[in-house]
């Protein structure tokens, strides 16, 4: 049996789930009618039936019978419910859970068997134009077949990169675009600063990004050769260079995504099923 033939149940219809479902109906990887949701909240459901063609369901263990692959698309405090929940109803066999609950680790779904099969994944924003990147991590009893399965799955979201689960909170920070974001928006901000209209500004910023990281990926050179290049002895781009290091930039960003795994572990905590 190939992805295609599987049934997809999706704990929670929340952005993640839209981005996933999305994808997966645009690519045709899977027909629409085997991705099957639950949330309470019913217009979500039906916004994305409408959307999109999946299927939905009453409750939580409705859509766990019907589905192969089980993804855990809820915030990380309501997963103790859902895991409280499933434990009283009894997880059927054969499911392979994808846990997509930030900060939330594998052994919390132990309580449900013990040799229940898991994976721990997160998919980044961009991941609803197919240019994402996800950590993947797979606990000892996935099967090669449905770990083939969730490959392919994540692939129509981009790239991904199977990792232990002690590292998927740093790709899960590193993943995130919001520091990007900012730095685009500084870029622009300092335009208009000194002059320049925000159109032009934008334009300027975004060719100069997405050219720096065309030549990157063209020469796959290290990051700091390519800092030196582009700093000419004496001149303007070594001044700015020397600003931001007397500003700490580096160590500030640094510590930013230190802090954002910080917080995805702090997640799990008081998690107790």
């Amino acid at each position: 049996m190939s992805l295609k033939d599987r049934h997809i149940a999706f704990i929670g219809g929340g952005h993640i789930t839209e981005i996933i479902v999305a994808k997966l109906a645009e690519t045709g990887i899977v027909v629409p009618r085997r991705l099957i949701v639950s949330d309470p909240i019913k217009e979500k459901m039906k916004t994305l039936q409408s959307k999109y063609g999946v299927s939905t369901a009453e409750n939580n263990m409705k859509a766990v019978v019907t589905g192969d692959l089980v993804f855990i698309n809820v915030l990380p405090h309501v997963v103790e419910e859902v895991v409280k929940e499933f434990r009283r109803e009894g997880f059927p066999p054969d499911k392979v859970i994808i846990t997509v609950a930030a900060g939330i680790p594998m052994k919390t779904y132990e309580v449900l068997g013990e040799q229940i099969p898991v994976v721990r994944a997160l998919p980044n924003p961009p991941s609803r134009i197919g240019m994402g990147i996800a950590a993947l991590s797979f606990n000892p009893h996935v099967p090669e077949d449905r770990a083939q399965d969730i490959f392919e799955l994540f692939s129509c979201l981009g790239e991904y990169v199977v990792v232990k689960e002690a590292h998927v909170n740093t790709v899960m920070a590193l993943s995130s675009p919001a520091i990007t974001y900012m730095l685009f928006q500084s870029l622009i901000d300092a335009g208009v600063r000194a002059g320049l209209d925000r159109a032009r500004s934008t334009k300027v910023v975004y060719q100069t990004i997405t050219g720096a990281m065309e030549v990157w990926k063209t020469r796959q050179a290290p990051p700091y050769e390519l800092v030196s290049e582009a700093s000419t002895p004496g001149g303007i781009s070594i001044e700015s260079l020397f600003t931001l290091e007397t500003y700490a930039f580096k160590a500030a960003v640094m510590e930013a995504i230190d802090s954002a795994i910080k917080r995805a572990e702090e997640l799990s905590r008081g998690i107790n099923v």
